[in-house]
């Protein structure tokens, strides 16, 4: 039940935005002015927003979000807003203190942040099966939970990474239908391979 319980908390987060393509397309905006130098993972450390203020200042907002299938929306906090390394902030408290960090998400194609491994935007389906060191299955596409991944006990599961897989192009060919909709595929099955899959949001949860 225990086990249960936590997927459906992932699963939460990681469905947690309502509309994917507007936030993408916000976060094709660059900022050249901003140096990311340090990995993805670093960031779990800071446990407040009132931290993250005073190290990135005026490049921390407060914002909300939405869970999936229309189940309401909640607090969060982002740094690089309305840029391609826009990062979300998801707390446990988020009505009074905004700390107790439970996540942190990432979605801007082109993003210049990266987990300590090296896992990015774009990492393409064979490089994950890799880094999870077996195959792992993933929901169809286009729904509310879009590619969401699970990596069936896997390194990554470990690791406290998931995320979401798409098309890397801007249409997907008709040939690829069978990717679409509220079932699971296996990431080693041929049509997967052949859409050539990639990463396109990434959930690190805090341990």
């Amino acid at each position: 039940m225990k086990k249960i319980i936590q997927l459906s908390l992932i699963l939460f987060i990681i469905g947690s935005c309502s509309d994917k393509s507007d936030k993408n397309n916000k976060n094709a905006v660059a900022n050249s002015k901003i140096k990311i130098d340090f990995p993805l993972d670093s960031l779990l450390s800071f446990d407040s927003e009132k931290k993250l203020k005073e190290v990135f200042g005026t490049d921390v907002r407060r914002s909300k979000g939405y869970y999936p299938e229309g189940m309401g929306e909640y607090a969060n906090t982002l740094l690089f807003p309305n840029t391609k390394n826009e990062v979300e902030f998801v707390w446990e408290d988020d009505t009074l203190n905004f700390n107790k960090l439970v996540s942190i998400r990432v979605f801007g194609k082109n993003t210049d942040w990266k987990t300590k491994e090296g896992i990015t935007i774009g990492t393409d389906i064979d490089q994950l099966e890799a880094f999870n060191k077996k195959p792992f299955t993933f929901y169809g596409l286009e729904w509310d939970y879009s590619g969401d991944i699970q990596w069936n006990d896997g390194q990554l599961d470990k690791r406290r990474i998931y995320g979401s897989l798409d098309y890397p192009g801007d249409i997907m060919p008709r040939e690829f239908d069978s990717l679409i909709g509220d079932h699971t595929i296996e990431s080693s099955s041929k049509i997967a391979k052949k859409a050539k899959l990639v990463l396109s949001e990434i959930v690190m949860l805090k341990d």
